[in-house]
């Protein structure tokens, strides 16, 4: 097939934009170097760590960090049908009003709620701000661990702040329990929700083990791709390319095609297309610290057994729906703060390690998370070989002020624990105990998964794209995931990414991405 566009990555924004631009008639060619999503692990949300570093993740590595003691962390990113939004905690959380004004014209939050209510089914069906008659399903779920109740109402207790409906209408502040992608039980990714419900349409080709190595150019067209697939070099000619392979694959397909910096891409050999200083810079990311505490009360720990399987198994219950991050705040580390820059996901469990530490008994969990970082990283090659890893540089705490954020979330995580039911649970601070903060953070710090920025959209020269997503000074070229946010929001970003699947859809085809 010649399709009309080559779309390349599955996850959380090419699922979107690809029915999107499906929808609307065109032909689509989708090129995902992953494999199917059908497992257990994925269908059920409390197994989501047990798909990391399998054949579902990338499993990538960062660079050593200085400021973690050398340390290199491990960056899960999905390799599956639906990409990340396979393997997550399904949070689903779009982030604040103030987070989209700041990214400016045609993408405040006026100009993308539309596009967020059109991909959403929300439980509670449609309103001002909710979408009812989208393709993924998401709300409250119906029940949660006792443990995050006692949360909640020790959080409001503790802090003095609202409890809080929903985060999605626009405003983070408060204590609640974080709404989540599913259905009776189940995981909803992005492409259980819009691709595969059309899988068999005439006009969409769907090739899963497909690598992509580099794009085709006439002059400064990208008309199609070079990739690996069942063990050939192929390749295929379309009338347009959207990248959508993610904050750390997007800027390695674009350098490894001739676009980025122009040191980096002669340090690799690589002959240049299009100078674009900004390819790969301005890498943000949450960190994220672990708080955890013994329980008076019985937590998950007990319950997340083989044991768990056959509820699950039987009719869709039992603690494998959990998405293990039931309920979560927003705050201040400094009350001077215009908004909140930290964020807690609580879970009724140790969670620690990306869950590949276990300990015996009874634990709850407070992850504070800074979710306005100040350090800035960026994506680079390793090799020109596009079977290669880039190599990936946060630079964790490169701004001290990050450092100071997350040792206030960790006080402000003791009171919390300390008040109310979730005090009269709490048998005692496990970690970080009597350790030094500073110390603490620097050893145990850890991804929240979020990576963004790496392809900035904006009107600058650093900037990758434009505000409607194509890249600068090429045709027929787009990108879009979450490199292309300007600004880090301040919570969870697979919902972002779908939106911005959704309007790219639209600012490609020229109806205004709405």
């Amino acid at each position: 097939m010649k399709p009309d566009y080559v779309v390349v990555g599955a996850g959380a924004a090419g699922c979107v934009l690809t029915r999107r631009l499906l929808d609307a008639g065109a032909r689509v060619l989708l090129l995902e170097a992953g494999g199917h999503d059908r497992h257990l692990f994925v269908t059920a949300p409390a197994a989501f760590s047990r798909l990391f570093r399998t054949r579902f993740d990338w499993a990538f590595q960062t660079e050593p960090q200085a400021q973690l003691n050398g340390r290199r962390l491990y960056w899960p990113r999905g390799r599956v049908l639906g990409g990340s939004s396979a393997i997550n905690a399904t949070i689903y959380i779009r982030g604040a009003r103030q987070d989209y004004d700041g990214w400016g014209e045609g993408w405040r939050w006026d100009d993308v709620l539309p596009a967020f209510r059109a991909i959403e089914r929300h439980h509670a069906g449609e309103s001002e701000t909710r979408g009812g008659t989208g393709e993924l399903p998401a709300g409250h779920r119906p029940q949660s661990h006792a443990l995050s109740e006692a949360f909640v109402q020790s959080a409001v207790h503790a802090l003095g702040m609202p409890a809080a409906r929903s985060f999605n209408d626009g405003v983070l502040d408060g204590a609640g329990h974080f709404e989540s992608n599913h259905l009776r039980g189940e995981r909803w990714s992005a492409f259980r929700a819009f691709l595969r419900p059309v899988l068999q349409h005439p006009r969409l080709t769907v090739l899963t083990g497909a690598q992509v190595h580099r794009l085709l150019w006439d002059g400064r067209r990208a008309c199609g791709v070079q990739f690996r697939h069942d063990g050939r070099l192929r390749e295929v000619q379309s009338g347009g390319v959207v990248l959508a392979a993610g904050t750390v694959q997007t800027p390695q397909l674009l350098m490894l095609s001739g676009v980025g910096p122009r040191a980096e891409l002669e340090r690799h050999g690589l002959p240049m297309r299009q100078h674009l200083p900004g390819v790969g810079q301005h890498l943000q990311d949450h960190p994220a610290v672990p708080v955890i505490f013994r329980s008076r009360l019985p937590s998950l720990d007990a319950q997340l057994t083989d044991r768990a399987a056959l509820p699950y198994l039987l009719n869709r219950s039992g603690a494998l729906t959990s998405n293990l991050a039931e309920a979560g705040a927003f705050v201040r580390s400094d009350p001077a703060l215009a908004h909140p820059d930290l964020q807690f996901h609580f879970g009724p469990l140790y969670f620690r390690q990306h869950g590949f530490v276990r300990e015996p008994g009874q634990f709850f969990s407070l992850g504070p998370v800074l979710v306005a970082p100040r350090s800035v990283g960026q994506i680079t090659l390793a090799s020109s070989d596009p079977a290669a890893a880039p190599r990936i540089d946060p630079r964790y705490l490169s701004d001290p002020a990050d450092l100071e954020a997350l040792k206030n979330g960790i006080r402000l995580a003791r009171e919390i624990a300390a008040s109310g039911p979730l005090g009269q649970a709490n048998a005692g601070e496990h970690l970080p105990g009597p350790a030094a903060l500073d110390g603490y953070v620097r050893q145990e710090l850890e991804t929240l998964y979020h990576p963004t920025g790496s392809c900035r959209m904006g009107d600058s020269e650093q900037d990758v794209v434009d505000r409607r997503l194509q890249v600068h000074g090429l045709q027929g070229l787009w990108v879009a995931d979450a490199s292309v946010m300007p600004q880090i929001i301040h919570a969870n970003t697979n919902a972002t990414s779908m939106m911005i699947g959704q309007r790219a859809a639209g600012l490609i085809l020229g109806s205004g991405g709405a």
